[in-house]
């Protein structure tokens, strides 16, 4: 079973993502900002983390930064959402995805299943 790290201050949302994402058959951890998500890193090990961009104490780019910096998480794909576009480009950062907030269902999905594609029958997996 493949597991989410799911990441905003907004408590709804993260309530709202981590019962679609669960429901769907994901793992989910979820923090309320970017110091709790750096600390519960390790302890996680994510597939996937969905990052608020505004947030406190750390913002969604400052976390990424952060992540980036450990080399076990150099590579986790990550899915920033947020009600405004990304003022800076995706490469300075490395970001796989982005949801405009608010967003649906089909989109959250969507990008989730791209970045953290759940195990196909017969491929040995278990989950």
């Amino acid at each position: 079973m493949k597991t989410i790290l799911v990441v905003d201050d907004e408590f709804d949302i993260v309530e709202a993502v981590k019962a679609i994402l669960e429901e769907d058959g994901y793992r989910v951890h979820a923090c309320g900002n970017g110091s709790e998500a750096l600390r519960c890193l390790n302890e996680v090990k994510p597939d996937l983390a969905i990052l608020d961009i505004m947030m406190p104490r750390l913002n969604g780019y400052e976390t990424l930064k952060a992540f980036r910096k450990q080399p076990a998480f150099e590579r986790l794909p990550v899915l920033l959402m947020s009600a405004i576009v990304p003022e800076v480009p995706a490469g300075g950062y490395a970001w796989e995805g982005f949801l405009k907030k608010p967003f649906s269902l089909h989109d959250l999905l969507e990008q989730v299943h791209r970045l953290a594609p759940k195990a196909q029958d017969g491929d040995g997996a278990t989950g």
